[in-house]
């Protein structure tokens, strides 16, 4: 469907529907959040919990909606007000859906934190949230920072960005500094790292090592490796379980995958 043709007014309002409809737009690109996202997120908050698993499930969920609600919020506001900060702006949007919504932003944003706190207020009947709302408080500044920093420099904020959105989770319940290393390295390092080779901010080293996408796949299945590499011995000199490394290991091999079927 030609982006002209497309009606993504629901998705501005539904969890998850702009990031689907907008950032991601394909089965593919999804199954690719699912595994850098989700699977990270949800095995290291699942070390060390102790309640039933369904409540887990329960608080999980709960946390997603929370953050993730928010966080497209900050997706919109980036491809709606931050771009017209920019002089080669990547855009989302066509005209119609930049025009709609600067016509419904109010109705569009507090609908998302109203669902936010809905979320956090329903977690509030099984666990403690004022760690986790004052993490999604934190995550919420950081997009506005990044959101209205718009140049080359605010690309040093991108990776703890992207790792803000991953933090909610861990406090669930308490979890040793190995395990919020590990998330941030599983991905928001890497991607952070990537971004210092895009157009829009060109850091000679980086564009150096990824200056093409194909070299930035093989970046993605050396970044791996080099991190089992390094973890492995790491785990197992400290007696640290090497379970705590299933994330990362499944996250080479899908990157090799994607390596070797060109995808």
């Amino acid at each position: 469907m030609k982006q002209e043709e497309r009606n993504i007014r629901p998705a501005f309002y539904i969890p998850f529907g702009y990031l689907y409809c907008v950032r991601l737009r394909s089965v593919a690109k999804l199954l690719s959040w699912l595994l850098l996202y989700i699977l990270p997120t949800a095995f290291y908050a699942a070390v060390g919990y102790s309640c039933s698993w369904a409540l887990f499930v329960l608080q999980y969920t709960l946390v997603l909606l929370a953050t993730f609600t928010l966080y497209e919020a900050g997706y919109i506001i980036n491809d709606t007000i931050a771009t017209r900060h920019e002089k080669e702006p990547s855009l989302r949007l066509n005209d119609n859906e930049t025009a709609y919504f600067f016509a419904h932003q109010w109705t569009i944003l507090c609908t998302r934190i109203a669902i936010s706190i809905l979320c956090l207020a329903a977690l509030s009947f099984t666990t403690p949230i004022l760690s986790v709302s004052l993490s999604l408080t934190a995550m919420c500044i950081l997009f506005a920072l990044y959101n209205h920093w718009r140049n080359k420099y605010n690309v040093f904020l991108y990776m703890w960005l992207v790792f803000s959105r991953y933090i909610p989770f861990m406090l669930l319940c308490s979890h040793s500094t190995i395990i919020y290393i590990l998330l941030f390295v599983s991905y928001p390092l890497l991607i952070g790292l990537e971004r210092f080779s895009m157009p829009s901010y060109r850091w000679p080293l980086f564009w150096t090592i990824i200056p093409d996408e194909q070299s930035k796949a093989r970046f993605r299945v050396i970044y791996y490796i080099i991190l089992l590499l390094a973890l492995v011995p790491y785990f197992c000199f400290a007696n640290l379980p090497i379970i705590y490394l299933t994330p990362i290991a499944i996250l080479a091999i899908y990157r090799i995958l994607r390596l070797i079927t060109n995808r």
